[in-house]
């Protein structure tokens, strides 16, 4: 009964294995993170990554990472530990863990361009509008996956484009996103997905805190690559911005808001253990970056909304349950981002839906702003709370 349901909503989700395989992942398969890393051969790990991961792996952070994240940070530093100094292990990963990218057979922008009739007279207006498009092929991509992925492109900027949001575009850095995702030049304007995507956001969280008249204190939890923080840095010139995550991620926002961002004051505080200290760095710089358990180091209510993107669906309860109790102590406000429905991998038949909120410990004193599916993919949510004092 659960696959048929999932079926007929359109999830993240694929058909559930065996019991055994199941039983056997869940509990069975090691996935020893700290003896990998105390084995593993770091010559061509850059010396700040190194320091960040033997400081993660000893501190309560590491408590706080699931099955899933271990085995996935297990994989990156396989893959980094090979590779020459002159290459980027981001674009490869960014793929798999760090983001997707959205495609016609998949979850696109609109559901009517998966029917065949509609498609084709789509891509003919389309390339009609935008010849260049017509002939951009994407590297790394087939010809078919380049085609699929330029149309859902082209039918979300079509949806952007004439929103009062499009009003920024001048303003963004985009660099970033140039550097990490498929891009299309359309009419001037160098479009990628997460660009438009990080926009979207963006517009839903002023939404969320248009009661603050003032340059945001923002937290992010998991940035990945940095693609929100660039968003809002690009924005948000006054605002002030910390990032907790885990390495490698950790290090490879740090490192590309400080080739994207050199007007800002950057640090790195996973050394920091007192509250004095902490709040002393908050006051002093523009951009922070902390492992997760250094959440408990900031003043009570000090940022204005905390921000969640794609990782809630990727923990287990007891961790969910955590961060939200750190989320609601330390912030006004919680935008997060979640598949509809997602199973998290490695676990015991351990499913989510952001229809439940018990699922993600919501509590029902919370006020809820919005609970909107978004436009690509779609089949996740955004949803934004506010905390009562």
């Amino acid at each position: 009964m659960l696959f048929k349901f999932f079926k007929k909503t359109g999830t993240s989700l694929h058909k559930p294995k065996s019991f055994w395989s199941t039983f056997k992942n869940a509990y069975l398969r090691r996935r020893n993170l700290k003896k990998f890393w105390f084995r593993l051969k770091k010559k061509n790990l850059p010396e700040e990554l190194v320091k960040m991961t033997d400081k993660f792996i000893q501190s309560e952070s590491y408590l706080w990472t699931s099955k899933f994240w271990r085995h996935n940070i297990i994989n990156h530093y396989n893959y980094i530990s090979e590779l020459s100094d002159d290459t980027d292990p981001l674009h490869t990963i960014l793929r798999s863990d760090y983001s997707g990218f959205t495609f016609l057979d998949e979850f696109s922008v609109d559901d009517r361009l998966k029917k065949r009739e509609n498609l084709a007279k789509f891509k003919e207006d389309f390339f009609k509008k935008y010849p260049e498009v017509s002939r951009k092929k994407q590297n790394d991509m087939s010809d078919s996956k380049s085609e699929e992925h330029n149309i859902a492109l082209l039918a979300l900027f079509e949806k952007m484009k004439d929103k009062n949001i499009f009003k920024n575009y001048s303003k963004i850095r985009k660099d970033i996103y140039k550097k990490y995702n498929p891009v299309l030049n359309i009419n001037d304007n160098i479009i990628t997905q997460q660009l438009l995507i990080s926009l979207l956001e963006y517009d839903k969280i002023k939404s969320l805190t248009r009661s603050i008249n003032r340059p945001l204190k923002i937290l992010e939890l998991g940035a990945g690559y940095g693609r929100t923080a660039n968003m809002f840095l690009s924005l948000e010139s006054q605002g002030k911005y910390v990032i907790a995550d885990l390495p490698p991620s950790l290090y490879f926002s740090l490192k590309n808001l400080r080739d994207f961002f050199k007007d800002k004051k950057i640090k790195n505080c996973i050394e920091i253990n007192s509250t004095s200290k902490m709040m002393e760095s908050l006051n002093n710089n523009d951009i922070l970056f902390v492992l997760p358990h250094q959440l408990n180091l900031f003043d009570k209510k000090v940022f204005d909304v905390s921000i969640s993107i794609g990782n809630l669906c990727e923990m287990e309860k007891k961790q969910i349950k955590n961060y939200m109790k750190i989320f609601e102590n330390v912030s006004k406000f919680l935008y997060f981002k979640v598949w509809e429905i997602s199973g998290l991998p490695y676990s015991f038949y351990q499913y989510y839906s952001v229809h439940n909120k018990k699922d993600y410990e919501i509590n029902k004193n919370w006020k809820e702003h919005f609970k909107d599916q978004c436009l690509m993919p779609n089949n996740q949510f955004e949803l934004g709370y506010e905390f009562k004092n």
